[in-house]
């Protein structure tokens, strides 16, 4: 055996011994590739802040006397609401403030008699009245808004649900879902794009927009949109268009301010009051209620200046749960009070 056919053993030795310690390929040769942005897989679009994994679901209690939900060291400052009178009626009218003064409206909106008119409509178009949707971006995700409501309380952030049980109840099985309109990066102008449509659930050529309302039929729906589009003006024309939409379907649509600034001046603020005006529908300040936060809420950890910080998701829940209570409430009343008699 001469030196040239010695070299040759030694080489195909040391590439078996490689193989055999990275493993083989596999057969097909083939590389994984990343699926398309209307595949859902597209880490751009479908990554979510970090967070610990969501527990595998557990009813939630019926009433107080059962769970209780966890105790933080320090607890977030939410807004209270006062205790209802049976007696007394909810009020009715928007507050009498410009969409300019928008940052003192209340963080809780108060509601009118169009989102009643609102509510009957749905129901006549077979709305679901125990589900709610969600149109927003990878901060309106399950893991950091309300979806823990959907598992057991101690995942719940630390507040006291005493008066918020029934709600809770009642909308169960919403709020742990992915919404099909929710996605990282959404704007108010990618709800109405195949293109951003998550093909594992919605079909060929919907929207997202088509897509939710068509697998969810919902009574209510939150729009937190305004952080990935920085022309207010445009957004404006867009939201008009998801509004349109949503009454069309006869679902309530509730707006929402933002609580960062990455336009610069607050303009998207204002237009989403200017809006909420215009149409008659509810406005959650969710500016307002983070006010009191280190940093109004704001990571500031992160260079961007738009996420939010992990107290700040918490307010958002828990005002967001208030929203749904306070709209509960007012359309179970007039409800009663419009039932034929027996």
């Amino acid at each position: 055996m001469n030196r040239t056919q010695i070299f040759f053993i030694v080489c195909l030795l040391l590439i078996i011994a490689t193989v055999t310690a990275k493993g083989i390929a596999p057969a097909s040769g083939q590389i994984p590739v990343m699926e398309t942005p209307n595949g859902g897989n597209d880490p751009a679009r479908d990554t979510t802040p970090d967070v610990p994994p969501t527990p595998a679901h557990t009813a939630i209690p019926t009433h107080a006397g059962e769970g209780t939900p966890r105790v933080a060291a320090t607890p977030v400052k939410v807004p209270t609401l006062p205790p209802r009178d049976a007696s007394a009626p909810t009020p009715t009218a928007l507050p009498p403030l410009t969409a300019a003064q928008w940052r003192e409206w209340p963080v809780i909106p108060v509601l009118s008699e169009h989102v009643r008119a609102i509510y009957l409509q749905g129901l006549a178009l077979n709305n679901d009245p125990t589900n709610f949707s969600i149109i927003g971006d990878c901060q309106s995700v399950p893991l950091v808004f309300m979806g823990s409501f959907d598992e057991r309380p101690e995942f719940w952030p630390a507040y006291d649900y005493t008066h918020l049980l029934p709600t809770l109840t009642h909308f169960q099985g919403s709020f742990g879902r992915r919404s099909g309109a929710v996605a990282n990066g959404m704007s108010a102008a990618s709800v109405f794009s195949p293109f951003w449509a998550d093909l594992k659930i919605c079909t060929a050529g919907e929207t997202p927009l088509e897509c939710e309302f068509r697998l969810q039929q919902p009574t209510i729906v939150f729009i937190n949109l305004g952080t990935n589009y920085g022309e207010p003006e445009k957004h404006a024309d867009y939201l008009r268009d998801i509004l349109d939409f949503t009454l069309e379907h006869g679902a309530i649509p509730v707006l929402s301010t933002k609580g960062d600034n990455a336009e610069g001046d607050w303009r998207i603020n204002e237009v989403i009051a200017e809006i909420a005006l215009e149409y008659d529908v509810p406005l959650w300040n969710y500016w307002a209620a983070i006010q009191d936060l280190p940093n109004h809420g704001i990571d500031d950890a992160r260079p961007e200046g738009n996420y939010l910080t992990r107290a700040a998701w918490d307010v958002r829940s828990i005002t967001g749960l208030q929203v749904l209570d306070v709209l509960l409430h007012d359309l179970q009343t007039f409800q009663e009070g419009n039932a034929p008699e027996q």
